[in-house]
């Protein structure tokens, strides 16, 4: 199923032909493949051509439950069919699945799937009230099996909507929210309880959970202990490894700072750092952490079917966000996505400097944060010539016309072997450009498209990028999947950041110690 989670339907669907398991009549595990990947085909189609698909995808589950009878499969042909318009049998299968959970049967589930089961049977019937004692039974079966709780809401959405049923039942049984945080250096480590307070009351306000952002002396980590005070998990975001980051942005504000840096980072279930030049501060190392961490906020609260907030602290300065000029770029950043914010003050009582108030520009002029996609077809590279000729007059000179009309082009583009290199400034048209080129209809051989986000060093006549994230795009590419776009840690948390068309991210694996994620298109039905 990784193709599938992958987005690569086509791909997958081909696999699964190929190997004859479309042929497994009598298999159960089979025909409970050909109904996911049938549900995800409806899934893609037009709203008025979904219902007879949801139709085709039930059936097969109800052949595999006829085989090997189990909650899972019975439920997804209920609400397949409630899905295709087949209410009334709809509603007969939940019955008999409230029937078979009562029945005192020994069920190979677990506890928090059972009641979730249940919870959309009495759904399926109409009886909101006791769907939600029985989906809050869940929950409290395992309260922390965020993802769980989440595949649960999806399903319970689409029956809503199908039913016309007010979803607001579901918004107090969501996981809690997701924070993005950030503040400015200039607080000293003593005399702030009024901030603490008020950062206490914020979180506590919007049902904070799970927190992201980085550990610089002052604010954030003011913030940090908040949340881990609340029992909130906190993910922390470094440009530079820990104690570069600390050598510039804790260390030179005092002794306490970097105790109080210390057992947060101890207390952490997350510490990504992001490789930058070495020597003196490098605004755009800053920069990518920053954006991973609102990019990783919101994948979560994705995820876990959620929502994302964002707190900073400003100085007193003019304006909605003080005079930190990287506070005032991701306050924008974040509020552009449509995304619940809340901004505290902080007056500076300690000697530093706004990055508003510095005259001299920070950091090397010619790094760049760069969306990199390698765009290559799958298995182009082991042909012989005469095959390869082939290939270059049937799908290489093709796909160059077509890539020369995608609107969204590459700021550089570089060769890389038989593959091609392209370079973006705004990793929102990165993925605008790989998801046009992944709508081409599939050739002899699968297009392979591989993404990262990172930072690299621009070079003049020609144009060239150059570094380190050149080099891990290459340990990416070992792990591509044919078919979709295959992308680093990094770029898809930043991909959330797009305004109008974040796209859905899926866990796929690592190549080389590098996690990968899938990027698709947001499917609207589960």
């Amino acid at each position: 199923m990784t193709m599938v989670r992958a987005g690569s339907l086509e791909l997958a669907e081909r696999m699964f032909r190929e190997g004859g398991y479309a042929d497994r009549g009598g298999d159960a595990a089979s025909q409970a493949v050909l109904g996911r990947l049938l549900k995800d085909r409806a899934a893609r189609l037009p709203a008025g051509e979904r219902a007879a698909a949801y139709e085709r995808a039930a059936k097969a589950y109800a052949a595999a439950d006829a085989i090997a009878p189990q909650p899972y499969t019975r439920l997804n042909v209920a609400t397949l069919n409630f899905l295709a318009g087949n209410e009334e049998w709809a509603r007969t299968i939940a019955r008999d699945i409230l029937d078979w959970l009562d029945s005192g049967a020994q069920l190979a589930e677990t506890p928090y799937y059972l009641e979730a089961t249940r919870a959309e049977a009495l759904l399926l019937l109409g009886e909101v009230d006791a769907a939600a004692e029985a989906f809050a039974s869940a929950i409290e079966a395992q309260p922390e099996a965020w993802l769980d709780h989440a595949a649960t809401i999806t399903q319970l959405r689409a029956i809503c909507a199908a039913a016309g049923i007010d979803p607001g039942f579901i918004d107090g049984l969501r996981p809690p929210c997701s924070l993005h945080y950030a503040g400015h250096l200039g607080l000293a480590p003593e005399g702030h309880d009024a901030l603490s307070a008020s950062v206490r009351e914020a979180i506590a306000d919007l049902g904070i959970g799970f927190g992201f952002g980085a550990l610089a002396a002052g604010c954030e980590i003011v913030i940090a202990e908040a949340l881990l005070d609340a029992g909130a998990e906190l993910h922390v975001f470094l440009p530079g490894d820990v104690e570069e980051f600390a050598a510039v942005s804790v260390d030179p504000y005092g002794a306490q700072w970097r105790a109080r840096f210390d057992r947060c980072l101890d207390a952490a279930v997350e510490l990504r750092t992001f490789q930058q030049p070495r020597g003196r501060y490098q605004p755009l190392g800053s920069r990518i952490a920053a954006d991973v961490a609102m990019g990783a906020a919101m994948m979560n609260a994705a995820q876990f079917a959620s929502e994302a907030a964002q707190l900073l602290v400003a100085d007193e300065g003019d304006g909605p966000y003080g005079t930190g000029i990287e506070t005032a770029r991701i306050g924008k950043l974040w509020l552009a996505r449509g995304a619940t914010q809340r901004v505290l003050r902080a007056p500076r009582t300690a000697p530093v400097a706004a990055s508003g108030t510095k005259r001299e520009p920070e950091g090397d002029p010619d790094l760049r944060l760069a969306a990199l996609l390698r765009i290559e077809f799958d298995g182009l590279d082991t042909r012989d010539e005469a095959d390869f000729a082939l290939a270059v007059h049937d799908q290489l000179t093709p796909l160059r016309r077509v890539m020369a009309d995608i609107p969204d082009q590459p700021d550089v583009v570089m060769p890389a072997g038989n593959a091609r290199i392209a370079g973006f400034s705004d990793p929102a048209a990165a993925w605008r450009h790989a998801r046009a080129l992944l709508a081409l209809p599939a050739g002899a051989l699968p297009l392979k498209i591989t993404g990262h986000y990172g930072l690299a060093h621009w070079l003049d006549d020609p144009a060239a990028l150059v570094g380190r994230s050149l080099a891990d795009l290459e340990r990416i590419a070992a792990g591509a999947l044919p078919g979709a776009l295959t992308v680093s840690e990094p770029l898809a948390r930043v991909l959330q950041l797009a305004r109008s068309e974040q796209p859905h991210v899926e866990h796929v694996g690592e190549a080389d110690g590098i996690e990968l994620y899938a990027v698709t298109e947001v499917g609207s039905a589960p």
